[in-house]
């Protein structure tokens, strides 16, 4: 561990402190994920069931993810219906900054990463031909091989570390949108349900049919 600590020479510890960041923005944010409200077909039927009939019971407690905003349509369904559509763009837009948040900085280690990486190779590098350059002997390829070995030490590192922390961050925002979609598909269809007219589910929640009332 000594020896491959070592080869990473100047650059070890920043790209130590990205790979530590990398981890605990990782398992925060899937701590976060794991978290939210599954949106199956059953639950948006009886979502919708709730708004049609203006039971406010049906969200009673402390409600999280999309309930919350079912919560807070059901609250507020005496105003009308463009009040109701803002007050529901605003909370959407709040819990998509909350979904969306520290993935940026992930991202940005995972491009950090392997420039620190490559730049611990360039130095490496220079130091190797440095050192040739001041040996009388003649230059074999095994002490080529040595010095080249540990100049892209580094750039290894910091592809590992920024694969995941890129794959990660781009796949928290997939789940992100993906779930708010259907979110939103949802509210709408309870938006309709609280004027009369309804979406009726067909087996995801997001396919969906007229129906009328």
């Amino acid at each position: 561990m000594s020896q491959w600590w070592s080869a990473m020479g100047p650059l070890g510890w920043p790209l130590a402190l990205c790979s530590l960041l990398a981890l605990a923005l990782i398992l925060e944010r899937l701590s976060v994920f794991l978290r939210l409200q599954p949106l199956s077909t059953a639950a948006g039927r009886a979502a919708v069931s709730a708004c049609r009939t203006c039971e406010r019971e049906h969200c009673k407690g402390r409600a999280r993810g999309w309930r919350y905003g079912l919560a807070l349509l059901l609250k507020h369904s005496a105003l009308p219906a463009v009040q109701r559509e803002e007050l529901l763009g605003c909370w959407l837009l709040e819990e998509r900054q909350r979904l969306n948040r520290q993935l940026r900085l992930l991202q940005l280690i995972g491009m950090l990463a392997p420039m620190l990486g490559l730049l611990g190779t360039v130095l490496g590098m220079l130091e190797m031909f440095a050192n040739i350059a001041g040996q009388n002997s003649p230059v074999t390829p095994a002490l080529l091989a040595d010095g080249l070995w540990q100049a892209l030490y580094t750039t290894v590192w910091g592809l590992l570390i920024a694969i995941p922390a890129l794959a990660a961050g781009q796949g928290f925002a997939l789940w992100a949108e993906r779930y708010l979609e259907g979110v939103q598909a949802l509210l709408n269809r309870c938006q309709l349900a609280l004027d009369g007219l309804e979406l009726e589910l067909t087996g995801s929640p997001l396919a969906t049919q007229w129906v009328l009332p």
